[in-house]
């Protein structure tokens, strides 16, 4: 066999060796005088040693260092602090199982020692206890983003009533309370996001129709709203509520539901989902999915009746196609009498429909009436006054090169029409399980991010990080899928390479092993999926990205303090 070989558990012949532990002269003899009475000693030894540890009350010094230190250090600290004999007391610090509260549920927890100070002799006390301290205060942010939605309410944004002046200058930003919060990972690169701080800042002055548009794209990282509708609503209370945004007409997958809206699905409309390649034409839509019907199929969509957002519209977009022999597309507002447009066309195109009315809460039916196939998209739902739209874009199940079964052109009158002031990426999730090389990824990504800008080359972007992804190694432990990091640099270097911010997500986490420690905090945090985000991490990540966000704006604010406003536009 050569050297660098090893023989496995197949491998060679069967070997058998006849173990005899006794002594023939000891065959069927009992065991040695006095063996149970060393044994019995022994424990009764271990048991007054492990009481004595209890029964040494614990100084203040000690207690104070073992709650800030790790407990290799917090002993050492303990035995310099009391000398001699005094040293007694500090063998609190070494029971088999400590009594301790938990900070975060208030429950008692019992930790064995050993658990803690092997940590520390295999030198990964401090990374432990970091990573500990991490998923804590996302346990925390968790727990203040749930106190809030309880308490908050629609708002109003004050609009200006007077033009700005030719010499009126920028003035400078006011303290918020959200900018005194920590940032857990800053946005690399966060100038690239400065005309989308442009738009902010006009929405933020109260400027009449300033509204600022993020469309966010993405996997089921994104789904269900969660993440999205985290940031949208904190923007949205900060900056003021333009409406809802962009609704698909039906639902593609269960996982598509929005926050801040009511949907009813009267009957389905047939789909065509991007990530299928279905449509050779490539118009799936401003949302990635087109929908079709011949007749009876009908959605409604409407404001929400509570929550502090999508309280109000006062302006629906319906997004359509014209077609050859294409049939009738019924609209009705409210109580109203409907309106009916006619989708004919000589060719496949795109067409929008605008429906304005009163700024309140409202009803919009859409209804495919007959008369031959109609083909549509979806709804924008938005308010006349300044504020924030933020769409949420999911493509649940898509890998990131699906994106690009677009049509260019189509895809480019889409977005233009949508006049976004940011545009987010956060794909990743799905691509775990595919092969190929990073440099092939790059390519792809690099790919999409052109062709989503292709209508607008300098469109602010800002490329998100997928979540961590665990796996469970061959002890059970939940560790970081290895492919994570590779993808998560892969992206940090295509969003250099096409000069958009970059938000990495895996770190704002915690980075190696987060999402074990998300699954494992209270509330959970992570799915049991170790891929996906529960209810309150949607909420943490949401507001992990509206601070580095607003940490942009902030430095933002202070280089255009004193420049023209007027100025802002030209951004």
């Amino acid at each position: 066999m050569a050297a660098d070989e090893h023989e496995g558990l197949l491998d060679g012949e069967e070997r058998k060796v006849k173990v005899d532990l006794t002594r023939d002269e000891e065959a069927g003899g009992s065991y040695p005088p006095g063996t149970f009475r060393k044994v019995i000693g022994a424990m009764v030894g271990l048991g007054l040693a492990i009481g004595l540890t209890y029964a040494v009350p614990a100084p203040q010094v000690a207690a104070e260092a073992a709650k800030e230190s790790a407990v290799a250090s917090a002993l050492t600290t303990c035995m310099e602090s009391a000398p001699g004999l005094a040293g007694l007391s500090c063998l609190h610090l070494v029971r088999p199982w400590t009594l301790e509260t938990d900070p975060d549920t208030g429950e008692f927890k019992y930790v064995p020692f050993w658990n803690l100070i092997g940590r520390e002799l295999l030198g990964m006390g401090q990374a432990a206890e970091v990573a500990d301290a991490e998923a804590k205060e996302a346990v925390a942010v968790a727990r203040e983003e749930a106190e809030k939605a309880e308490v908050e309410e629609f708002k109003e944004v004050e609009v200006r009533a007077t033009p700005v002046q030719e010499d009126e200058k920028v003035p400078p930003l006011a303290p918020h309370e959200d900018d005194a919060q920590p940032v857990e990972v800053p946005l690399e690169r966060p100038e690239a996001l400065d005309r989308f701080y442009a738009a902010l800042t006009r929405t933020h002055l109260g400027l009449p129709g300033a509204i600022t548009r993020a469309m966010h794209y993405g996997d089921s990282a994104i789904g269900n709203d969660g993440i999205t509708g985290a940031i949208r609503s904190k923007l949205q209370a900060r900056f003021g509520d333009a409406g809802h945004g962009f609704h698909l007409l039906g639902q593609p997958n269960a996982s598509y539901r929005h926050q801040g809206v009511r949907f009813d699905e009267k009957s389905p409309w047939q789909h065509c989902f991007i990530i299928f390649d279905c449509k050779k034409d490539g118009y799936y839509g401003v949302g990635g999915t087109t929908f079709e019907s011949a007749g009876g199929a009908e959605i409604r969509l409407s404001t929400a009746q509570k929550g502090p957002m999508g309280r109000k519209v006062a302006r629906y977009e319906v997004w359509y196609a014209g077609l050859p022999k294409g049939g009738k597309l019924r609209l009705r507002l409210d109580d109203q009498e409907p309106v009916e447009l006619d989708t004919a066309a000589e060719q496949l195109e795109d067409r929008w429909h605008v429906i304005e009315t009163d700024d309140g809460e409202h009803t919009l039916s859409v209804r495919a009436a007959g008369g031959g196939k109609v083909r549509a998209y979806g709804v924008a739902m938005e308010r006349t006054v300044p504020g924030v739209v933020y769409d949420e874009m999911s493509q649940i199940g898509a890998l990131t090169r699906r994106m690009l079964n677009f049509d260019a052109e189509h895809l480019q009158r889409q977005i233009s029409r949508r006049d976004p002031d940011l545009l987010v990426l956060m794909f990743g999730g799905n691509d775990m399980n595919t092969q190929g090389t990073m440099e092939k990824y790059k390519a792809e990504y690099s790919a999409v991010i052109q062709l989503f800008r292709k209508a607008d080359p300098l469109l602010p972007c800002l490329v998100m990080a997928p979540l961590d992804h665990g796996e469970r190694d061959g002890s059970g432990k939940i560790v970081t899928r290895p492919i994570v990091t590779k993808l998560v640099q892969a992206q940090r270097e295509v969003a250099q390479t096409e000069g958009c911010a970059f938000f990495d997500t895996y770190e704002a986490m915690g980075g190696s092993g987060s999402m074990g420690r998300w699954v494992r905090s209270s509330p959970a945090l992570g799915a049991g999926d170790l891929s996906h985000l529960t209810h309150h991490g949607h909420k943490v990540v949401g507001a992990m990205l509206y601070r580095s966000l607003m940490q942009g704006y902030v430095d933002y604010r202070k280089r255009v303090a004193g420049t023209p406003v007027k100025a802002l536009a030209e951004n």
